[in-house]
């Protein structure tokens, strides 16, 4: 039962990390500097290592909570800022 548990929160990291860098290689290149956040590129590398992170590592280990930290940033913080830029 615990296995399985695990292994369901694993996924659902992992998914979390890659929406986040699916939905960042979508986003225009421009916004993110003018969002007053790092370039499109570093978020990029940021959210390719953390996904590499979540497959290679444990999830629920030290680095794995890092990379959904990072990926949950980008979803809240910068996909927000970076969305209300380029609706307008």
């Amino acid at each position: 039962m615990l296995f399985t548990a695990m292994a369901i929160v694993g996924w659902i990291a992992l998914a979390i990390v890659a929406w986040a860098l699916v939905d960042c290689a979508l986003r225009p290149p421009g916004a993110f500097p003018a969002a007053g956040r790092q370039t499109k590129v570093a978020w990029l590398i940021f959210l390719g290592l953390a996904l590499i992170v979540q497959l290679l590592f444990d999830p629920i280990g030290l680095l794995g909570i890092a990379s959904i930290v990072l990926a949950v940033f980008y979803l809240v913080d910068v996909r927000s800022k970076v969305v209300a830029l380029t609706r307008r």
